[in-house]
């Protein structure tokens, strides 16, 4: 039995608070959180036109990313997002907004159906958005337990485009103190949250574009 007071104990309870909170967020609220990831994803790209994004398409109670990827491609950037792969890894495919998409990944999981293509897209990417329920401000995530990005960003540094940013996705209410996201040595810590009221720079400074 797991003991309560590790942190894999402390983590799960946190998703929990966290995984009821965001169901009762109001449709309103997503809404005008929508048009704020917008904006600020396209501030973050306005230095890289020429640079691709890797996201995430969002379940339903995560942060409305998908207009701010289809204003990124109707903008010319090209999108990549995430495939669930044995070996807990993580894949990369070609999304664009008219994209034929199954679900059946981790968790529900959406992914586009088409080719399936490794770490080396992340040699023309600009802004990597991770998924997360919260992040602190110390740089410590809190993501769905899978250990999919942990493993992906811990060997993400071989790949990365020079001026690649990564940022971790979540509402600005999921912004936490330091110290509030229990961490295990396996976890990868961020540098930068992106949220709908802009960006937040978080205390770690590990990893390629985490500045």
């Amino acid at each position: 039995m797991t003991d309560p007071g590790t942190p894999a104990e402390a983590k799960a309870r946190l998703r929990r608070e966290l995984r009821a909170t965001r169901t009762r967020r109001a449709h309103a609220a997503r809404e005008h959180a929508a048009v704020g990831f917008e904006r600020h994803l396209a501030e973050l790209l306005a230095g890289s036109p020429h640079l691709d994004v890797a996201a995430y398409l969002p379940m339903p109670t995560e942060p409305p990313l998908e207009p701010a990827l289809a204003a990124a491609h109707r903008r010319g950037h090209r999108i990549w997002v995430p495939v669930c792969e044995p070996g807990r890894r993580l894949a990369w495919a070609h999304w664009t907004p008219d994209a034929l998409v199954r679900t059946g990944g981790l968790g529900g999981l959406r992914e586009p159906v088409g080719a399936r293509h490794g770490a080396e897209v992340m040699r023309s990417v600009g802004v990597l958005l991770v998924p997360a329920l919260a992040v602190a401000h110390d740089g410590g995530r809190l993501g769905f337990g899978g250990g999919y990005y942990d493993r992906f960003l811990a060997q993400l540094p071989r790949t990365a485009h020079p001026e690649l940013r990564t940022a971790v996705c979540v509402f600005a209410d999921e912004v936490l103190p330091a110290g509030a996201v229990p961490t295990e040595p396996l976890d990868a810590p961020v540098g930068l949250a992106l949220t709908e009221d802009g960006p937040v720079r978080l205390g770690a400074r590990t990893g390629a574009g985490t500045r």
